[in-house]
């Protein structure tokens, strides 16, 4: 596998803070099954250590962080791993452990470097269409960072500006960067004042304090307010996706259509463990202003339920006789 470099970590915290995009980690999960070099009990025993000392200093539930440390090492000296010498299968043994203890679907390990077959742009690129009865609808893949995303916000919010209704569809957004979040946001509500939505709370590292990074909306060149929105939601629908719905519905600005979604409400970013392997132990969480909670392992839970495959379908029919008010500022 190469010589070690534990804990070189990939800082996704700050301003390139992220709610980790889980289509990109679950492609890494399920890569090809062609053969991998195989591992050896010295880089086994090296990578669980890593990954403990990272669950101690970083994770941002302290205790909880502590006792997935405390699992691995258990496991690591009944010899658990003994044997194990595909390092995916690895991979999937230490995620499936982690989760067992922090109940938190972020954390995992991973193997296959996060940096290679990266999507191209076009791949988050907005699509919007227009529906019968001037109504816009309007989806996304996943929330890339701030600099890739406003333009092709300002481009799809400017064609859309002028429908009655407005569906955004987020099934199957597994998340991304909550700045963006914040501006897709600023979109519906009025200029004047600056909205706050869901901050995150990152641990400081090998402590037990915290600090608080606030995210609000903020200008944009065209605003979609006065009209009803529908956010369209899944089961696949997770992390700063799920902020977004959260937040819409929270301020009581969109209704949410469909499915519920998958709980993800954790960041965090990317540590290097040795070559092609890598963990993510999530070091800050997600906290509405006015909930001053989330939605972890809960879901956001859509206003009006639908199956996925007809939630756009549900969306519309409501849009085209909503006189409903309450929705809109």
């Amino acid at each position: 596998m190469g010589s070690l470099q534990v804990l070189r970590r990939f800082a996704f915290i700050g301003t390139l803070a992220v709610l980790f995009v889980d289509a990109q980690a679950a492609a890494l999960e399920h890569r090809s099954s062609a053969p991998n070099a195989a591992l050896t009990s010295e880089t086994i025993s090296k990578v669980v250590n890593a990954i403990a000392t990272e669950l101690r200093e970083a994770y941002v539930f302290p205790d909880k962080g502590t006792q997935a440390a405390n699992a691995l090492e258990k496991s690591l000296a009944a010899g658990a791993y003994a044997g194990v010498t595909d390092p995916a299968k690895f991979a999937a043994q230490v995620t499936e452990q982690l989760r067992a203890v922090t109940e938190d679907s972020h954390m995992r390990m991973v193997f296959g470097s996060p940096f290679g077959n990266q999507q191209p742009l076009d791949g988050a690129a907005f699509e919007t269409k227009l529906l019968d009865g001037n109504i816009g609808y309007l989806r996304l893949a996943k929330f890339v960072p701030p600099d890739e995303f406003k333009p092709m916000a300002d481009k799809s919010m400017r064609g859309l500006a002028e429908t009655r209704a407005l569906l955004v569809d987020m099934r199957g957004n597994g998340g991304g960067h909550p700045a963006s979040v914040a501006y897709l946001a600023s979109f519906f509500f009025e200029p004047e004042t600056a909205v706050p939505m869901s901050s995150l709370i990152w641990r400081d590292r090998g402590k037990a304090t915290f600090r608080t990074e606030e995210f609000h909306t903020s200008p944009t060149p065209v605003r979609y307010v006065g009209k009803p929105v529908y956010i369209l939601v899944d089961a696949k629908t997770y992390s700063a996706a799920e902020a977004f719905a959260y937040d819409m519905q929270t301020l009581r600005r969109a209704v949410i259509v469909g499915e519920k979604t998958r709980g993800g409400a954790n960041a965090g970013g990317l540590t290097e463990l040795d070559a092609d392997l890598f963990v993510v132990v999530p070091v800050g969480r997600a906290e509405n202003p006015i909930t001053r909670s989330n939605w972890g392992n809960v879901g956001v839970r859509p206003d009006v339920a639908a199956a996925a495959e007809v939630a756009e379908a549900t969306a519309l029919a409501l849009a085209m006789t909503s006189k409903d008010e309450r929705h809109q500022p």
